[in-house]
């Protein structure tokens, strides 16, 4: 399914947004991107298990450079899907999009403006589209606490995993292997980096992020991603590198709080804030601990199956806590 609205030459950002469900439950972010200042130039990948089922409303995405559904089949896994809207975007910048994360107005043109200069990826600022809970401010800042808004431009080591914006002649080289690559993407963006290429946190970009907000969700995701990372992480490494990291692993919980910590006073998160989400960040951090040396010990096992499921359909998950059952 192609719509093309007008003729206005090629875009300029391709923004690649999964579904596994209807083109309802993208409603709510195509409004966002509709919204932005240069609408016009902007071509929509909407990735759907069917065409027939993801069947977009004309009206809604009115105003949009163009738009495209990817039939994807079932969406057991993520990495294969975002690696193949690249390969199949028109435009030579590619934006990633979430169905629970929305961007403000300039959020396209200031990650085009960044894209200018010689960076191979730039990621945005982090705001909480559900602040109202704790848990979900521990998650958010667990997740997201490096690039948590207002924060500060600047060249980094990481990026938003899932919505941050890169260069595709940057990607394309990598061919099959962008694949599991864009599964774990802290892995490409490490690769990148050690090729010379450079990351920017660009804070002009602004995206509001819902996060997990009941605890069960929030320990269960940390679990498979942490497994997904570890058994990712580990692929390379030999038997004796596998076991040495997996019984160092106790320390991960001590390290990454400290980045989480410092990472949030650089962004101004209050001290108060902060206080309070303690036991929730302590309670997530140690699970993530036990599930990258599970991972590193023992591969991924279904981990990236099983966060799948929980990239859609997160309001409903915060409502119930429970999944909707797959399509």
């Amino acid at each position: 399914m192609n719509q093309r609205h007008g003729d206005r030459g090629k875009p300029v950002l391709t923004v690649v947004l999964p579904t596994w469900d209807t083109f309802d439950a993208l409603r709510t972010t195509v409004q966002h991107l509709t919204a932005q200042t240069i609408a016009g130039s902007i071509e929509l990948i909407i990735c759907a298990p069917s065409a027939e089922r993801a069947a977009v409303d004309a009206d809604a995405v009115r105003g949009l450079h163009s738009v495209r559904v990817l039939e994807a089949g079932p969406l057991k896994e993520m990495g294969p899907v975002r690696a193949r809207a690249v390969r199949e975007a028109a435009a030579d910048v590619v934006a990633f999009a979430e169905d629970h994360c929305f961007p403000f107005p300039d959020w396209a043109e200031a990650l085009l403006a960044a894209h200018a200069e010689p960076h191979a990826a730039v990621g945005p600022a982090v705001h909480n589209a559900n602040p109202e809970s704790t848990i979900s401010w521990a998650d958010l800042l667990i997740e997201y606490g490096r690039w948590v808004a207002p924060g500060r431009r600047r060249e980094v080591e990481l990026l938003p995993g899932h919505n941050s914006s890169y260069k595709r002649d940057v990607l394309l080289p990598y061919g099959q292997e962008l694949d599991s690559l864009m599964e774990s993407e802290t892995v490409l963006f490490w690769d990148l980096r050690r090729r010379g290429y450079t990351l920017l946190f660009e804070p002009a970009a602004r995206v509001k992020h819902t996060n997990f907000s009941r605890l069960g969700p929030y320990l269960y995701v940390l679990w498979h991603l942490g497994r997904a990372f570890g058994g990712k992480r580990a692929e390379p490494w030999s038997v004796a590198r596998r076991a040495a990291y997996a019984l160092a692993a106790p320390a991960i919980p001590l390290i990454r709080l400290s980045h989480v910590v410092r990472s949030a006073i650089g962004n101004r998160v209050p001290l108060r804030r902060l206080v309070l989400i303690s036991p929730a960040l302590f309670a997530g951090l140690a699970v993530d601990c036990v599930a990258q040396a599970t991972g590193a010990a023992f591969g991924a096992g279904e981990s990236t199956v099983r966060l799948t499921a929980y990239e859609f359909h997160r309001r409903d998950v915060n409502r119930t806590g429970r999944l909707l059952a797959e399509p």
